[in-house]
């Protein structure tokens, strides 16, 4: 089962990754910490897709970043919240005056390791973010840290709960999250919206409100619907 973060778990890792100190080898991993777990838990990025996106991918004006080829060969726009898009552009502030390249084709998420800043590989970007989220003290109900994925089931987890709390028609609106995902089908996004207690609770409370009326009517004539 995935770990759903709650929002007093993601303060504490930005926090966490807030206190991280600057040292000469990735003077900008307390920056890319704290970018990188924003970006993950507001759009449900792959950790993959976060460390090839170049500067070139991110669309200022318009506060989109483009994902190119990724899984199944698909590409995407993923539009940012307000509140992502002040992130990234502080942290693109930051890189600047440490004077990273500003090439559209450069890695957006880099470190100085050797003579010169080169982007992240995937491995190193999760060893940086595990740390944060031991450091944070985080803990599955087995005692586990969890895993940086988790992120992405939490923004598909809590997409769901937004539409439920908000009445929407949660089926009609799959494909749309299914397309924000970068997944081939619908199917493949019903499997990160897993059968969690939260959405239990949801969909329990959908049914009870559409169905009480005629529930009711009919236990009036016996019991039968």
């Amino acid at each position: 089962m995935p770990y759903i973060y709650s929002e007093a778990d993601v303060v504490r890792l930005l926090a966490t990754a807030e206190g991280l100190a600057p040292h000469q080898g990735s003077p900008l991993h307390r920056e890319v910490a704290r970018v990188g777990i924003v970006l993950l838990y507001t759009t449900g990025l792959r950790r993959g897709e976060l460390v090839r996106l170049t500067l070139g991918d991110y669309e200022t004006t318009a506060g989109v970043i483009h994902v190119r080829r990724s899984k199944f060969d698909k590409s995407r726009l993923v539009p940012l919240s307000a509140d992502a898009a002040m992130e990234l552009d502080r942290y693109l502030t930051a890189r600047r005056r440490l004077g990273a390249s500003c090439d559209g084709d450069v890695p957006l998420l880099v470190h100085n390791h050797g003579a010169r800043f080169q982007g992240y590989t995937g491995p190193g970007f999760g060893h940086l973010l595990k740390k944060v989220i031991r450091a944070a003290g985080i803990r599955t109900s087995q005692g586990r840290a969890p895993r940086i994925h988790d992120l992405r089931f939490t923004f598909a987890v809590q997409a769901l709960l937004r539409w439920y709390r908000a009445g929407v028609d949660v089926q009609a609106r799959l494909p749309a999250l299914a397309t924000y995902l970068g997944h081939a089908s619908v199917v493949s996004t019903q499997y990160y919206l897993t059968f969690l207690e939260a959405t239990a609770e949801a969909a329990s409370e959908r049914f009870h409100t559409h169905s009480a009326a005629w529930l009711a009517a009919g236990a009036g004539e016996g019991g039968r619907p």
